[in-house]
């Protein structure tokens, strides 16, 4: 396991105005009413680290770096809609549902599983073109329901969807060939402690718990907005390719993260590829704003820069770490992405189960049926107290995908799937240990397929796995199409870990072969995960 290495905070610092949000952190700005409001009104605070190139405009209402994207799409919304034109009613060639009208520049992230480039170093120049293995990638991410014509603003005429927004607000100049890591420094601060309103908004139900959900949705945004200080969203698209384990488990001395506590996230670029860049994002809390903050851990998304239309990879200005800290950063994170690929290539469920792997569930299943006889000669209406059959452990709903939750690309931002997907996970664990629970850690996620507009989205969730008080979730999402369920197409699958606050939980039993797969799953992520690990054989308590 490598080493934490906490990033250095800039020197020079300045919160930034509801004018300057729109320009430093766009997604942030531009994702819905929920953060708009937010930034405006409800005294949630960006601080920045300013740069000579930064936009100089003052007034909120100027269009802002976003802005090519939704005059590219109202306008193909309007030339669509005219009379006559085929355009409006025609249905896109991959059968996906149309892309709604307007457009809502949110968040940044547009799934795709894109394979990663290899690093431009400290004091090396970007690769002049993507590869063909990244331009096949970029190629798929466009994805169902989404018009990649449409997306580069094809429908106004243009050939690339940036020049929309330049002839509107002058000329600006290009992102410079290189860039520091701090230059891309952003952190969001949630004045929970002084701000009743706010609290209100991340409460979770009528406690003083948070909504995890939400902390994973402005996770998301606000690594968008990170990669955009970095390469800029002028003329290219940034799309989250991945991202890694994050614990909710810290030092007890810590104590718990409740709203009644300040929640700080800071970020910066810490490695950056021909086209890919990671971003490291540490969270902190405080009592008050008179106290020092108090670390609590960190969170990596992987980014990936492609042209407006998504048909290859763009370029991204190669990184150059300044200090010791930074350099130490960018070779770890160069590490990671060889880590990555290593775990994409050999990923636990492609391989076969261990002789100790065969065991295991040999010898829980016989036990499991040997209980139910034994209960069933004795007459007991339970055959084993302490195991039920992991199908009754499923729960599944439906949901909607709405325009409003759209990002600037027209399909669903993962930021809102992860958020759908937690809180799925929470129910399910909810239900299978009889009681609410913690949250404790959230495996890999990469992005596999986009979820346009319009996408009636099922979501699975599952008990896979129990070791004492800790509950392992898979929860899967598939797209379902309308009159066509043989159609359906699992669009990622997310894996949480929750504990129990009353100790000791049911284990699950397998009992189709399908089923001792997902068992193998779960066993093989509770294995890797040094948290769950240790709150199973110590109790230790996630703290957060």
């Amino acid at each position: 396991m490598m080493a934490t290495i906490r990033l250095e905070e800039p020197l020079e610092l300045k919160v930034a105005s509801l004018a300057e949000v729109k320009n430093v952190a766009p997604f942030s700005y531009e994702v819905g009413e929920h953060r708009h409001r937010s930034l405006g009104l409800r005294g949630l605070q960006i601080k920045f680290k300013p740069r000579p190139d930064d936009s100089t405009d003052a007034d909120a209402d100027a269009p802002g770096p976003l802005d090519w994207a939704m005059r590219a799409r109202v306008a193909g919304w309007f030339a669509n809609a005219r009379p006559g034109n085929s355009a409006a009613s025609a249905a896109p060639a991959s059968g996906g549902p149309p892309a709604g009208p307007g457009v809502n520049t949110s968040t940044s992230t547009s799934q795709v599983a894109a394979p990663l480039e290899p690093p431009t170093g400290p004091g090396t120049s970007a690769a002049a073109g993507p590869g063909t293995r990244a331009a096949s990638a970029a190629s798929n991410a466009a994805g169902p329901g989404t018009s990649a014509s449409a997306a580069a603003g094809a429908s106004t005429g243009d050939s690339s969807g940036a020049s929309t927004g330049a002839s509107t607000t002058g000329p600006r100049a290009a992102p410079p060939a290189s860039r520091a890591p701090s230059d891309s420094w952003l952190e969001m601060l949630f004045p929970f402690s002084s701000n009743a309103v706010l609290r209100e908004q991340y409460q979770r139900f009528m406690s003083n718990s948070m909504r995890y959900g939400l902390l994973l949705e402005d996770l998301d945004t606000l690594a968008g907005d990170i990669a955009a200080r970095h390469a800029g969203v002028r003329d290219r698209v940034l799309l989250t390719a991945s991202i890694d384990r994050i614990s909710w488990l810290q030092d007890p001395d810590v104590g718990e993260m409740t709203l009644s506590h300040d929640l700080r996230m800071a970020g910066q670029v810490v490695w950056a590829g021909r086209s890919s860049m990671e971003v490291l994002i540490e969270l902190s809390r405080r009592e008050s704003s008179q106290q020092a903050w108090t670390f609590l851990g960190l969170a990596r998304f992987v980014l990936v820069a492609r042209t407006p239309d998504r048909t290859a990879a763009a370029d991204v200005p190669v990184l150059l770490p300044q200090t010791p800290r930074e350099r130490e950063l960018f070779e770890q994170g160069q590490k990671h992405m060889q880590l990555r690929n290593q775990r994409r290539d050999t990923h636990t469920a492609r391989k076969p189960p261990t002789v100790e792997e065969v065991a295991l569930v040999h010898d829980l299943i016989r036990n499991h049926h040997l209980a139910r006889t034994l209960a069933s000669h004795h007459h007991h209406h339970s055959p084993s107290a302490d195991a039920v059959p992991m199908a009754r452990t499923g729960l599944q709903s439906s949901v909607l995908m709405h325009s409003q939750d759209r990002n600037a690309f027209d399909v669903i931002f993962g930021g809102h799937l992860l958020r759908l997907a937690y809180e799925h996970a929470f129910a399910t664990a909810a239900l299978h240990a009889g009681e609410y629970c913690d949250p404790l850690s959230m495996d890999d996620v990469a992005f596999l397929l986009p979820v346009p507009i319009g996408t009636l989205l099922r979501l699975t969730g599952q008990v896979v796995y129990v070791e004492g008080p800790v509950v392992r979730v898979h929860v899967r999402a598939t797209k379902l199409e309308p009159g066509a369920p043989e159609q359906s197409v699992v669009t990622n699958v997310f894996s949480f870990a929750f504990v129990s606050k009353s100790g000791g939980v049911r284990r699950v039993v397998p009992e189709t072969m399908v089923e001792a797969m997902e068992y193998l799953m779960g066993y093989r992520q509770h294995v890797m995960d040094e948290t769950s690990r240790m709150v199973a054989e110590d109790r230790v308590r996630p703290k957060l």
